[in-house]
């Protein structure tokens, strides 16, 4: 596979109108870059991409080029309910700067396997852009299988596959059949199957608990690639117990502005930028915003590990 390291899928902080803070996104994709993010992923979930208008995708894809002046690679999420939609969402994004197209399955409807490679196949053959297949099961209810990846990973235009489905028995599956493909990026979308992903031969990390520190996620990239397999699994173990804190939270209060709320309070203790959350999100008791504490506290001490 072909190595690539840590992408940000970035949050887009946003005004009290609910419009794209253009300044507070540069201002996480700055503080990304910095830390050695090596992509940044606009209007993945992360970002909230199905919620913002393509103009509104248009906007952050914009400013992140500028911010990243061709430095690292920009990937755009393109989903909609349609292929019609994937496609005229990629032309727009492909007109606004980005380098790849991330695709999840369309929205709303239920396809079996033979349908969604075709849907695929279709969008690929069609996108200006290379296409990286993205697995997310928890959002479409739907797990690709191997072989159907295995075949448009062959696709002229399909240049990678971010799994999200958690199960690193089917990780480990794809890194073997797909060990020959020199061009095509394997990325794991797990925190927990970082280190052991990066290990097997996996290409990078696409993860959003990046935004609470990103320094324990990308020294574990470094980690790996220097062949310090101790320092490693120190700091996936320290990670470990940041996500065991998340999922807790979640659990309890199983919302989806539960994980912009605890990210939104680390970006605002680092001090990198105001606010990603929109007016419609409930507002959150107090122990969120306690255990928010805890993941950055945690976060902070994994990363005084790479120091040692």
């Amino acid at each position: 596979m072909k190595d690539l390291g840590p992408v940000v899928p970035i949050v887009t902080p946003c005004n009290s109108d609910g419009s794209p803070d253009v300044d507070g996104f540069k201002s996480v994709c700055a503080d990304m870059l910095q830390a050695g993010c090596k992509g940044i992923f606009v209007a993945g979930s992360t970002g909230r991409g199905p919620w913002f208008s393509i103009s509104n995708r248009v906007k952050v894809c914009k400013a992140a080029v500028e911010q990243t002046q061709g430095k690292v690679a920009v990937f755009a999420g393109v989903t909609s309910s349609g292929l019609p939609g994937m496609l005229e969402n990629t032309l727009a994004l492909a007109d606004a700067g980005a380098q790849y197209a991330v695709a999840t399955v369309p929205t709303y409807f239920h396809y079996n396997q033979a349908e969604i490679e075709m849907i695929y196949s279709k969008f690929a053959d069609q996108s200006p852009l290379p296409v990286m297949v993205y697995d997310i099961p928890e959002y479409t209810n739907v797990k690709l299988a191997n072989d159907m990846v295995m075949r448009l990973a062959k696709h002229g235009n399909i240049a990678g596959f971010k799994d999200s489905s958690a199960d690193l028995e089917r990780f480990k599956g794809l890194i073997e059949a797909l060990q020959g493909s020199k061009d095509f990026y394997l990325m794991q979308g797990k925190e927990n199957l970082i280190a052991e992903s990066l290990k097997i031969g996996a290409s990078g990390f696409i993860v959003s608990l990046m935004h609470i520190d990103p320094r324990p996620f990308v020294g574990i990239y470094q980690a790996v690639h220097a062949g310090n397999d101790l320092l490693a699994q120190a700091l996936q173990l320290e990670i470990n117990k940041v996500i065991k804190l998340v999922r807790e939270t979640i659990d309890q209060r199983p919302e989806s502005s539960t994980l912009f709320h605890m990210l939104n309070y680390s970006l605002q203790k680092r001090g990198i930028c105001q606010n990603i959350l929109l007016d419609i999100d409930d507002k959150a008791p107090a122990w969120v915003y306690e255990n928010a504490q805890q993941s950055l506290d945690l976060c902070n001490n994994a990363a005084k590990l790479i120091q040692l």
